[in-house]
């Protein structure tokens, strides 16, 4: 259990004042002999008072505000190796302005020595272990017990913990949002979390780890462990510390061993300029902060998600008949990002030796050299492809079966032939699993975009070796589950498709990760401001063939949700919520909903103007108009087209666009 804090009495101050600066103003202090032995690291940001006796921050002071954190000021003196506690002993140097060495040597683990390196860059405090020396490869985990990155307590006014886990049932949110006071329930013990955001009424603090755990059960379900806090009793008052989760040195079974753990804080004051501060702008620092999905950056730009289907050797969508699909689609778009996910494009298509990732194609539809083809000319079509691929089971047709890989006992799907699951570590120690994913890089020469994972159920090392291979060979992650691969995840498959799965395993159902993540994924649970991107079928799956009704679902769902997306959010409230660039998206329903860019209205309802870009990154060069009544309605352009005379009108079908009309622009509005 953790340790309550000592506080200086109620009313006690500290006045500080730092050459070249302003007084500070008066802060709640730590007990005095503390602060005595600090190293002291400054940047234009932050003053951050560190202990010398072991790697830990004592207090982080905003240089422009004064305001102060409060970290850890009870000097530790263990690290858990392994599950065990294990004493140390600690030598520290300053070696700049902005960052302190530590030496950390267990006393009862011979041979066993730690460095590490506490430093400040801008607003941001990174702990980070620089070398392990293990010559008896004695350390498999390491952990730091009690060492509260920040403590934040109900004698500081605002004082609040807003948490996030990974629930992907749509009754049932992941968050929790904790006012700190003193009649704030203590926790027995600690309680975890995938995300967490601490604040006083002064300033906000965001958390980032590579904690990992050699499991997907206990703490690393879901990711769950990434962080821990715990309400403790400190006399009158309530206190909750935050810190990192376990780090994993070396996995079972394994040779090598894992990245140096480390973990990040940033401080942050009022960043969205509200008046406030709260999660929200802890929030907002975690952005620039944490490792965002690999390539999630595309994620405004795939508005549409398409799957073609090959199944049980019919080849009814061969490659060059998809590319076909693509262009059909651009035209009716005009030119719309897709996401293209080949199901079926080994052996006799889906679920075919969906183990044999590059060197067994599809010969039926087409090969790989006409699957080449179709990667390289979907560029011209704004077209990304992806593949579908299984690292659960495995078929015996597959040329990557073997009585290593196969666990015999235990048979998985059977619908064309009986897969048996895999042994999933030895795929990953063996360096199969990385051989077959190199072999579809090189296979395809850089022109597939992304691999979608299916039925994938592990969390912890198992979970992140396979990501950090797909994004080693340049592969966004897909899944098709939203709580699985969540580091890097960026579409999930369950979350976007209706048709699938019941209520309790939907998209991610958190406030705080889609205000952090919103532009970078589409994993979420249906908001009826922010709107969701979904999948309606038209190539095969699950039987899905209206080209109708695919348009309609790109008109009606995706370009509102995508439009959002280009913009991150910057305040939520009941009222509203508030993006960059001056976008404001308010109602309760879909029916009710209204979109405004700088005041002026882009969407009422389900009818839109809504400017959009051609090019990534650019102004807005043209808008696109839905309405599903008909009839005439009237806009108020935003600035980049407010100042034309006249604007084109266009139809679109499967010719592209046609004229229709010159529409004149009076007083900014058509």
């Amino acid at each position: 259990m953790k340790t309550p804090r000592r506080w200086a009495g109620a009313g006690l101050g500290c006045a500080l004042v730092i050459t070249g600066l302003s007084p500070i103003a008066a802060a709640p202090a730590w007990s005095a002999d503390a602060a005595s032995a600090d190293h002291v690291l400054r940047t234009g940001d932050l003053e951050v008072h560190a202990s010398n006796a072991f790697p830990q921050v004592i207090s982080y002071t905003d240089r422009d505000t004064g305001a102060v954190l409060h970290g850890n000021d009870d000097t530790l003196s263990s690290l858990e190796i392994n599950g065990e506690s294990q004493p140390v002993t600690v030598a520290s140097k300053q070696a700049d302005k902005s960052t302190v060495e530590y030496t950390i040597t267990p006393t009862a683990l011979e041979g066993v020595r730690f460095t590490a390196r506490l430093s400040v860059k801008k607003n941001v405090v990174t702990l980070a272990f620089t070398e392990v020396v293990d010559p008896e490869r004695l350390v498999s985990s390491i952990r730091i017990p009690g060492h509260d990155l920040v403590t934040v307590s109900s004698r500081e006014p605002g004082s609040a913990i807003a948490a996030a886990n990974l629930s992907v049932d749509r009754a049932v949110s992941g968050d929790t949002f904790l006012p700190v006071t003193a009649e704030t329930p203590v926790d027995a013990k600690p309680v975890s979390s995938n995300t967490i955001i601490a604040n006083t009424g002064e300033l906000a603090a965001a958390f980032t780890t590579n904690a990992l755990y050699d499991s997907s059960s206990g703490p690393a379900h879901k990711d769950s462990g990434n962080f821990w806090r715990q309400a403790v009793k400190d006399g009158d008052d309530v206190e909750i510390g935050i810190s990192s989760g376990q780090w994993l040195h070396r996995a079972d079974g394994a040779e090598s061993t894992e990245e140096l753990p480390w973990v990040k804080v940033a401080i942050t004051p009022d960043a969205n300029a509200d008046g406030t501060v709260n999660w929200q702008d802890g929030a907002i620092a975690l952005r620039d902060l944490r490792v965002a999905p690999f390539k999630g950056e595309q994620t405004p730009e795939n508005v549409i998600a398409h799957i073609p289907f090959n199944f049980a050797s019919q080849a009814t969508h061969p490659f060059l008949r998809t590319l076909d699909d693509v262009k059909r689609i651009a035209q009716n778009t005009d030119g719309l990002g897709q996401a293209v996910m080949l199901k079926g494009y080994t052996s006799e298509g889906h679920d075919s030796a969906n183990t044999d990732y590059g060197d067994n194609f599809n010969e039926r539809a087409g090969g790989l050299e006409e699957l080449n083809v179709a990667l390289k000319a979907g560029e011209k079509w704004n077209a990304s492809f992806g593949v579908h691929i299984n690292a659960t089971e495995i078929y015996p047709e597959a040329n990557s079966f073997s009585d290593e890989m196969a666990n015999e006992n235990s048979p998985g799907w059977n619908w064309l032939d009986q897969s048996y699951y895999i042994d999933q570590r030895y795929d990953v120690l063996s360096g199969h699993l990385d051989e077959r994913i190199g072999e579809l890089a090189d296979a395809t020469h850089d022109n597939l975009d992304f691999v979608y994972v299916d039925v994938y159920y592990q969390y912890g090392w198992l979970a992140q070796k396979i990501q950090d291979s797909l994004i080693d060979h340049g592969f966004r992650v897909t899944s098709e589950w939203a709580d699985k691969l969540a580091e890097n995840n960026t579409w999930s498959h369950w979350a976007n498709d209706e048709k699938y799965g019941g209520s309790t395993n939907k998209g991610i159902n958190s406030q705080i990760l889609r205000f952090v993540n919103n532009t970078k994924a589409d994993v979420w649970n249906p908001d009826p401001r922010l709107g969701t991107s979904h999948i309606v079928e038209f190539e095969g799956w699950t039987n899905q063939n209206d080209f109708n009704a695919f348009l309609k679902n790109v008109w009606t769902a995706n370009v509102p949700t995508k439009f959002l997306q280009h913009h991150e959010i910057t305040r939520w409230t009941d009222e509203a919520i508030e993006l960059e660039n001056a976008v404001r998206v308010t109602g309760t329903t879909a029916d009710d909903r209204s979109i405004t860019v700088d005041g002026a209205e882009v969407l009422r309802g389900g009818t839109y103007l809504l400017p959009w870009s051609s090019k990534a990154g650019k102004s807005p060069d043209k808008l696109y108009h839905y309405n599903p009544a008909g009839g005439t309605t009237t806009w108020t352009l935003t600035d980049e087209f407010a100042g034309s005379s006249t604007l084109q009108l266009f139809s679109l079908g499967d010719g592209g666009r046609t004229k229709v009309a010159d529409v004149p622009v009076v007083d900014g509005a058509v």
